[in-house]
């Protein structure tokens, strides 16, 4: 299983951003890392148009830097990369591919963050309230997706497996409901702890209900006991 990489975008240009999107898609599986988008704060790898980029804004300081630029001047850092304005699938196989390597050498001496594991697969979602998308996102099977989220929290390989979504379609349909303001991230661990400690809750529950209806049995049975005592004392006492 390749490794998880998360990759910012943010500061692309439309024409770069769709350039991007569309290569990845037939760049599937050929790269050392499976690259997810991710905000700059926690990204391994930024893609950065300069024209665009504002140098004011703090990179993360092991994030690799890969520059859209035809010039070999640019605002950045010893061992930042670039990539031609119309880079090819080549080419960017090639500068990601040398990015995974920089960062798996940053991890050999533990500089670098974990990237094994998937923070989408981490967390599980719900919807806060209905809301009706639009463009590619309109289509009856994520109208069916929302519905389930507006009445339960769904995870990661609920999406794939049970909504019939690609990595991708969950990727950039998480990232739309955040969007618009109405995804509500949940953290797995915490909901298997709620579990689990209903699961207690319930069994405990149980236990005290057959207690108390275990001791409504022995009760029953004393008083029957007692009342046949009386009974044959009664009859004993007849007896000449």
């Amino acid at each position: 299983m390749r490794k998880i990489a998360p990759i910012s975008l943010r500061y692309l240009a439309e024409k770069e951003f769709l350039r991007y999107d569309l290569l990845m898609q037939l760049a599937d599986g050929k790269t050392v890392f499976k690259w997810i988008p991710s905000d700059l704060k926690r990204a391994s790898v930024a893609l950065l148009d300069m024209q665009i980029f504002n140098a004011r804004e703090a990179l993360p300081a092991n994030c690799v830097c890969i520059w859209i630029s035809e010039s070999a001047s640019y605002p950045g850092r010893k061992g930042d990369m670039t990539l031609p304005l119309n880079f090819s699938l080549s080419d960017l196989v090639n500068a990601l591919d040398r990015a995974a390597l920089r960062l798996l050498d940053m991890k050999t001496i533990g500089d670098s963050p974990d990237m094994d594991a998937d923070p989408f697969s981490q967390k599980n979602y719900r919807i806060s309230k209905w809301i009706s998308l639009e463009h590619d996102f309109s289509t009856v099977r994520f109208k069916k997706i929302l519905a389930v989220m507006t009445k339960q929290t769904v995870n990661w390989r609920w999406l794939l497996t049970y909504g019939g979504l690609t990595e991708r379609d969950a990727y950039l349909f998480l990232d739309e409901l955040k969007k618009k303001s109405v995804l509500v991230e949940g953290d797995m661990a915490l909901s298997a702890h709620e579990l689990i400690t209903h699961q207690l809750a319930r069994q405990s529950s149980q236990q005290i209900s057959l207690e108390q209806r275990e001791g409504g049995v022995g009760l029953f049975v004393k008083k029957i006991n007692q009342w046949l005592g009386r009974a044959r004392s009664q009859e004993l006492e007849r007896t000449p």
